[in-house]
């Protein structure tokens, strides 16, 4: 009976690992990316934002800042805003923060959930630190459509608001987010219903 029980509860535990397994397999994808640095500049302490639209729902689990190829010696708050001005999320991110991809320093954050068809806005101060434009090869995730960006002369993170100084994607910025797919419900659904009927087959197989 002991035996039977042991090996019943190492079974829930495998179950309940597989049920959070697919959500932790997603992988994050960067906002906007690029190949090759167009220009660097140092002019003063700017607050640069990058204005967009969510294309489909889904949630951002990590704000980051350009690593410049001099490297990063400044700290640089960075912050997510909706259309309104509310803060949604922020973080500084320092040379210590997690590399997720050859151009940007990220740190983790609590989801954030952005609606389809919402605009939002992702500001960062740039600091001492050189910040980026027009650079070559740049991609924007399909998630997301980038209305434009602003800036400001600014020593501290500010909402900027949806005006654009420019139209063009990859004007003047430095902020970047990653973020993953949200499931649907009915995902999530299926998945319970389907490891509920595994767990009570092997349940009534160690009764047996």
């Amino acid at each position: 009976m002991m035996k039977n029980a042991a090996l019943s509860n190492s079974i829930l535990c495998l179950v309940g690992a597989v049920a959070l397994f697919p959500v932790a397999a997603i992988a994050d994808t960067p906002a906007w990316e690029f190949s090759t640095i167009g220009g660097q500049s140092t002019n003063g302490n700017w607050t640069f934002g990058e204005v967009f639209t969510a294309n489909q729902n889904f949630s951002v689990d990590s704000l980051g800042y350009y690593d410049p190829s001099t490297g990063m010696t400044d700290t640089h708050a960075v912050g997510l805003f909706d259309s309104a001005g509310d803060l949604l999320a922020s973080t500084t991110i320092t040379s210590a923060s997690d590399p997720l991809s050859a151009h940007f320093l990220y740190n983790a954050i609590t989801p954030v959930n952005l609606i389809a068809g919402d605009t939002y806005v992702i500001e960062g101060v740039s600091g001492v630190d050189p910040y980026a434009y027009n650079d070559g090869g740049f991609t924007v995730s399909s998630q997301i459509t980038i209305v434009g960006n602003n800036d400001f002369r600014n020593d501290g993170l500010t909402f900027l608001g949806t005006g654009l100084n420019d139209v063009v994607p990859d004007g003047y910025w430095g902020a970047d987010f990653a973020s993953s797919a949200t499931p649907e419900p009915s995902s999530f659904l299926l998945l319970g219903s389907g490891l509920a009927g595994f767990a009570g087959m092997l349940r009534r197989k160690l009764t047996a």
